[in-house]
């Protein structure tokens, strides 16, 4: 159930109508609730130099020109938006919007200008002009301040809006929501080896989730239940960020008798499929999104190699964090300590190739992105604690060096990448 609630709760996260919902209702009963109780608590608006203190025609007049200019002011921020959102599709790659929609601050203004115009128009048409002594003068005067206030929100957000595609912040908002995922997901490192999956024989059955999609979230806690009222084991074969199609041998189940319609269907009920994958129970996601920047950044026809090692700083900070914490246990055990769930999970070899390889493949030929990479595992050097994290950062460095060797033709250069090399495998050996 935790699953499910972190999923949905991501999915709300990233869409750009739940928080100006939200908003617009809170605008919406502020308005009912000052036209409600709000006429009676000011005797004299004449006595507060604050407070609107016209008949009822002006009111309706003031009301209706804010009113205007606010769905003129609303449209302009939604096109600047969109237009954003066009130029960090296009430079900086489709699957990165969704970091530029949760931002949290242009939900919040979006759901300020869509309040304002919900608030001016539940004041608006309760004016009216034959109860001269019944203007609403609070309500108009909180009205005309949200709209000054909005006159202010826009500067502010023309600017995080300008700021928000320089690729330097980008990297650095993808790394954090890495961190945060990483943190959320990584257990803390206990004492002695992660426990070994026990090697599951015999017969068993397979169960298939019936549609085609990436595995988003999968409620494991589910499974286990499942699983111990069906006195059997589960194994999966896939994972978070695996994209599955119907028909295939997706999850075991042991012993093939225990497989019955109504289990098969509570496991796919544990499985939620999608059309794109997320970050709900997917720690690669963020690393596929920092190399997805890098790559595209190599490509020929933008070729900005600074953001590149922009990418790979970030990256040897975000698998640092990751090091420093342990894989996510491939066994789970009911309340009685029975095993109950076998997962295919990421190990540190795997973090390590979706971090480095495709960098590596696309800036085979230069020699700064290839003494980058190099420097950053020297970097993580000092945070590895077990041959499980070492031997996968060898790989990589003689990957590197033999990439380096193809490619290189300038001696200098091959000659700093070959000290570099010889540096970060010395540390790697202590």
């Amino acid at each position: 159930m935790r699953d499910r609630i972190r999923h949905y709760w991501a999915f709300l996260r990233a869409s750009l109508w739940f928080v100006p919902f939200l908003m617009g209702g809170v605008a919406a009963a502020l308005a009912i609730a000052l036209l409600t109780w709000g006429r009676g608590a000011v005797e004299n608006a004449t006595d507060y130099w604050l407070l609107y203190a016209g008949d009822a025609d002006n009111a309706r007049q003031l009301l209706s020109s804010l009113l205007t200019g606010m769905i003129t002011m609303t449209s302009l921020v939604v096109s600047i938006t969109m237009v954003v959102l066009t130029l960090a599709a296009g430079q900086i790659g489709p699957r990165l919007i969704r970091n530029f929609i949760q931002d949290w601050t242009t939900q919040a203004v979006l759901g300020l200008f869509l309040a304002d115009i919900v608030y001016l128009l539940v004041v608006f048409r309760t004016i009216d002009g034959n109860q001269a002594d019944r203007v609403p003068h609070l309500a108009v005067s909180v009205g005309t301040g949200l709209t000054a206030l909005c006159l202010f929100v826009l500067l502010v957000y023309v600017h995080k809006l300008a700021r928000s595609i320089i690729y330097d912040n980008v990297v650095q908002r993808v790394a954090a929501d890495l961190r945060d995922v990483t943190a959320a997901l990584l257990p803390e490192r206990g004492e002695g080896p992660p426990e070994v999956p026990p090697d599951l024989r015999g017969d068993f059955a397979w169960v298939d989730l019936d549609q085609d999609g990436y595995v988003q979230a999968i409620d494991l806690d589910g499974l286990v239940a499942t699983a111990q009222r069906a006195d059997s084991v589960i194994r999966l074969d896939v994972r978070p960020g695996h994209y599955v199609i119907g028909g295939g041998e997706h999850v075991a189940v042991f012993p093939a008798g225990s497989c019955t319609a109504e289990l098969s269907k509570a496991i796919r009920g544990a499985f939620i499929v999608g059309s794109e994958r997320t970050p709900t129970q997917d720690v690669e996601f963020g690393i596929r999104q920092l190399v997805e920047m890098a790559t595209r950044a190599l490509s020929p026809g933008i070729n900005d190699v600074f953001t590149a090692l922009a990418v790979i700083d970030n990256l040897s900070a975000s698998m640092a964090r990751i090091f420093d914490r342990a894989i996510e246990p491939a066994v789970l055990r009911d309340s009685a300590g029975i095993v109950r769930v076998v997962r295919d999970v990421t190990g540190y070899d795997g973090f390590v190739g979706a971090a480095f390889d495709q960098i590596r493949q696309a800036g085979s030929g230069n020699a700064a992105v290839l003494i980058r990479l190099v420097d950053a595992i020297l970097r993580l050097a000092p945070r590895v604690r077990s041959d499980t994290q070492r031997e996968p950062l060898r790989e990589q460095l003689d990957m590197i060096l033999e990439a380096g060797e193809r490619n290189i033709a300038i001696p200098r250069d091959l000659a700093i990448l070959r000290d570099r090399w010889r540096q970060a495998t010395e540390r790697l050996a202590r």
